[in-house]
């Protein structure tokens, strides 16, 4: 009997090899198996879970303290994992023959093919036809199945485990979105669900030491904030009952603080842009976007190549400086270009206050230095305010070196250039200087002699560490004083001396006082400031008496500048002041640069000659041009003060008889603090209410009381009329007073004035407003013109400043003032107004008892200029009553829970 050969299945898994496909079968039904017989065992864990999560959608666990919380679930889950635990370790494991007869029902196959593939015959010799058996059921075996577990459940099993999943699905839909949160509190100890309100949160960053300015206050829960690196966040939260965290954003030292039960606060540093997340309690507080700007280091560079000033010795050092925080400190450091000598030469800059974006030329005197004449490298290093540095890139200049025309000072100069430069030993430049001493120096010259030989001496002693910088300082001094008797006398070498000698001195204390600090403003160092400036004073005068005695006896021309004479008004006088009181008030920066212009000053002290008079006379004659230009600019700002205080004070009489009105038409209404609205009392108080209370108490306000304005009594209407009627004629004056104005400045330099142009526009918007009996557009056009005159006044001073009267600059010129002090004339350094008009300064100093506006300071705070009121005994007395009455409905527990919650909160901080 033949058998047809077997169909191929359709299933391209029954072309795998029959031991695969049962090997993986038999796996899956292990798994199934185990499965439904773990069922048993899980079925109580699961409930338990099951029962827990049902209390969680009705929010039972979480209503509980958060230790009573966290024991129940701590309870909960230990005793599920220990059932379950204890009933997996009894499953019995699936035999063999279980997982066929598994894959046998799953499969639908007849008469058990798995048991027959694995059987063998009875007897004996029928190995053949049962191996043909056994091959003719594998191939009938089609797809293996296992079937999904199925625990053997009884009905009311069935019905049990039914109604628990409509009571979890009914749970569910009732919670509705708030149901993943209430399962996520249940089973998160210390956390809340949607349902409870956000505590409420006041949160504001303070702005860096380098960055000042008012705190950002961040309203609401959500915004963006624009910062600067290192802004400390400060965020009170009140309403939560574990201590809340910051995250998100890149924050330095976040910590929280308990306020008290459930308030806390929270402080970070912000170092990095982001979202700023506030947590507490598993949920977000407050989320806000910072963009923090970051804190970068200054951006220093050359603003042209260093070098030698035109017709001078000095050093050009074109710098400029920008950072968006403001520079604190800048300098350049010089290093020798070729040698070995690994000193660094560094030069303060001077700068004007802490600028943001600054530019200039400095202009120190180098020449005195051993590299003189030298290759040199130069870079700028500047400090930030928040203590970030930066340098520039090198560039490379000779150090210009001051001309010698005497001999001897020439040889003292090529020694101490050698010496300082390291070409020269100490021995073998002792020999030089007691060769020059001995042979080239005049016997009548005891002192230079008996400094040199003191010099020659030390370089030859080991015990003297600092031979060499001291030979170095005293052979300048001795070049300087030789070339001063070449030029003019001993005398005046003598003085000279004495100015550098005093000079130096006040050099080396300001630079003392600068590395003290804050200690170096001490009673003792600001006495020793005072003695050393006394000393360079009396050396000034001992020179300019000198020169005074030596253009009588040449009969040389002694101009007088016009002024009286006195110490006051003495230009070195005062420019000494300042750097005493700039020194005594920590402004070092400010006393180096008033001491390099007074050093400028002495160097350029000379007699007068015809060109110095031609020149004297040309910057006299602009200078009192400027003067009075700028005396005309103030007595305008002055009477256009007049016009805003006569348009303030009418509409200051219109505001009282208003305020008038309003009390008497609430004591007429009736409106007492009782049955006043919470938040009208919040706004007599200055504070604006939630819009939320507004709202509410929009229907249970009284409506408003239609008060009209009582008019101005006929008297005082008719005296602002004719008031008004005088300023405008007066502002038309102005008017005209500014149009010429700005033509004289136009002819003396150049260019018009913007300020004045503005203003001339603004004035008319005056005389529109004035004509037309308005008082407020009056206001606020004169205080525009105002604005405008305090720009016109800047724009002023720097077109004068930059405009040059009259070619070069005026020397120090002296005159027979009393008591032989110099009356002068005249700036040193830049020409034209490169410096400040000494005399108008002096004009300022008498008038500085009056405001920029040119109106007069009172004594004590009266010179502060605030439109605010100081208020009356019963404004006060009002103030105390509205409080009350908040704390009095504070205690009404019958007033709505959100007002309750906003008064709590402001009450507390009182």
């Amino acid at each position: 009997m033949t058998t047809a050969p077997a169909t191929q299945p359709s299933n391209v898994k029954n072309l795998l090899p029959l031991g695969s496909r049962l090997s993986r079968a038999r796996r899956r039904a292990r798994w199934v198996l185990l499965a439904e017989n773990a069922w048993p065992a899980l079925r109580l864990p699961v409930a338990m879970v099951g029962g827990y999560a049902l209390a969680g959608l009705v929010r039972l666990p979480q209503s509980l303290p958060d230790s009573l919380h966290a024991l129940l679930l701590a309870g909960v889950a230990s005793s599920a994992i220990a059932l379950a635990i204890r009933g997996l370790a009894r499953l019995p494991r699936p035999t063999p023959l279980q997982i066929d007869q598994r894959i046998e029902r799953a499969s639908h196959l007849p008469f058990q093919p798995l048991l027959t593939l694995h059987d063998h015959p009875a007897e004996p010799g029928h190995d053949s036809v049962w191996k043909q058996h056994a091959a003719r059921v594998a191939a009938q075996i089609g797809n293996l199945r296992t079937g999904w577990p199925r625990p053997r459940l009884k009905s009311k099993e069935r019905i049990g485990w039914a109604a628990l999943g409509a009571v979890l699905l009914a749970a569910g839909a009732i919670a509705g979105s708030s149901a993943p949160s209430r399962l996520y509190a249940a089973f998160v100890s210390g956390t809340d669900d949607a349902d409870v309100p956000l505590p409420q949160i006041q949160a504001w960053i303070d702005l860096p030491d380098y960055a000042p300015g008012a705190p950002v206050f961040l309203e609401g829960r959500h915004g963006n904030a624009s910062i600067p690196q290192g802004a400390r966040l400060t965020a009170t939260i009140t309403g939560v009952s574990s201590a809340p965290y910051l995250t998100g954003t890149d924050i330095g030292r976040p910590d929280a603080h308990a306020l008290d039960r459930k308030s806390w606060t929270l402080h970070g540093i912000l170092n990095g842009s982001g979202d700023l997340l506030v947590r507490a309690r598993g949920r977000t507080v407050a989320d806000w976007h910072l963009s923090v700007q970051p804190d970068l280091a200054p951006d220093v560079a050359w603003e042209g190549k260093p070098g030698q000033e035109k017709d001078g010795w000095r050093t050009t050092l074109p710098w400029k400086v920008a950072q968006a925080h403001g520079i604190t400190e800048l300098q350049a450091e010089i290093r020798l270009k070729k040698g070995n000598d690994p000193r660094v030469l560094r030069v303060p800059i001077p700068l004007n206050g802490r600028p943001h974006q600054a530019h200039g030329v400095a202009t120190p005197d180098l020449s005195a230095d051993s590299w003189a004449g030298e290759e040199v490298e130069a870079t700028l290093f500047a400090t930030s305010a928040s203590g970030l540095h930066a340098r520039s890139q090198a560039s490379t200049f000779k150090l210009p070196e001051r001309v010698f025309h005497d001999p001897i000072a020439k040889a003292l100069v090529a020694l101490r250039h050698r010496l300082g430069l390291g070409e020269e030993n100490r021995l073998a430049a002792s020999d030089d200087l007691r060769a020059l001493t001995d042979e080239a120096l005049p016997s009548q010259e005891t002192g230079a002699i008996l400094t040199l030989d003191l010099a020659a001496s030390m370089l030859t002693d080991p015990d003297v560490p600092d031979a060499k910088e001291q030979t170095l300082g005293l052979t300048w001094a001795v070049a300087l004083y030789l070339e001063d008797i070449r030029r003019e006398d001993r005398e005046t070498a003598l003085a000279n001396l004495d100015i550098r000698a005093a000079q130096a001195a006040v050099q080396a204390q300001l630079d003392h006082m600068r590395q003290l600090g804050r200690a170096g403003h001490t009673t003792e160092e600001q006495e020793e400031l005072a003695r050393r400036m006394t000393t360079l004073r009396e050396a000034l005068s001992r020179r300019l008496q000198s020169l005074m005695q030596r253009a009588m006896m040449e009969g040389g021309a002694m101009p007088d500048m016009g002024q009286n004479g006195s110490d006051s008004d003495d230009a070195l006088s005062r420019l000494m002041r300042r750097l005493q009181s700039d020194a005594a008030n920590g402004h070092g920066e400010d006393a180096m640069r008033r001491l390099q212009e007074l050093e400028s000053m002495t160097e350029r002290m000379r007699n007068a000659t015809p060109e110095d008079l031609a020149n004297i006379a040309k910057q006299l004659q602009a200078q009192a041009e400027a003067q009075a230009q700028r005396g005309a600019l103030r007595d305008l700002v002055k009477n256009q003060t007049k016009l805003l205080d006569h348009v303030q004070s009418r509409l200051g009489a219109k505001q009282r008889i208003l305020s008038e009105n309003d009390q008497n038409a609430d004591a007429a209404g009736g409106q007492d603090l009782a049955n006043m609205p919470t938040s009208e009392l919040l706004r007599r108080l200055g504070l604006k209410p939630p819009p939320g209370m507004e709202q509410a108490q929009q229907q249970e306000a009284p409506p408003p009381q239609d008060v009209t304005p009582s008019p101005l009594d006929p008297a005082t209407q008719a005296a602002q009329d004719d008031q008004r009627r005088a300023d405008h004629a007066t502002q038309r004056a102005l008017h005209r007073v500014d149009r010429l104005l700005n033509d004289d400045v136009k002819t003396l330099t150049g260019k018009n004035l913007e300020g004045l142009t503005k203003a001339d526009a603004d004035m008319k918007k005056v005389r529109h407003a004035l004509s037309h009996a308005q008082d407020i557009e009056a206001q606020a056009a004169e205080q525009q013109v105002l604005k405008d005159l305090a720009e016109a006044g800047q724009q002023m001073s720097q077109a004068q400043k930059g405009k040059s009267h009259g070619g070069g600059p005026i020397a120090l010129l002296p005159t027979m003032g009393k008591g032989g002090h110099s009356q002068g004339a005249a700036k040193a350094g830049k020409s034209g107004g490169d410096q400040d008009d000494e005399g108008d300064e002096a004009q300022q100093d008498k008038k500085s008892d009056r405001d920029p506006l040119g109106r007069k300071l009172g004594k004590g705070n009266q010179d502060m200029d605030t439109d605010g009121q100081i208020p009356e005994a019963n404004s006060r007395d009002r103030a105390r009553e509205i409080e009350r009455e908040l704390r009095h409905r504070d205690s009404d527990r019958t007033r709505p829970q959100s007002e309750l919650d906003y008064l709590d909160r402001l009450l507390k901080s009182y």
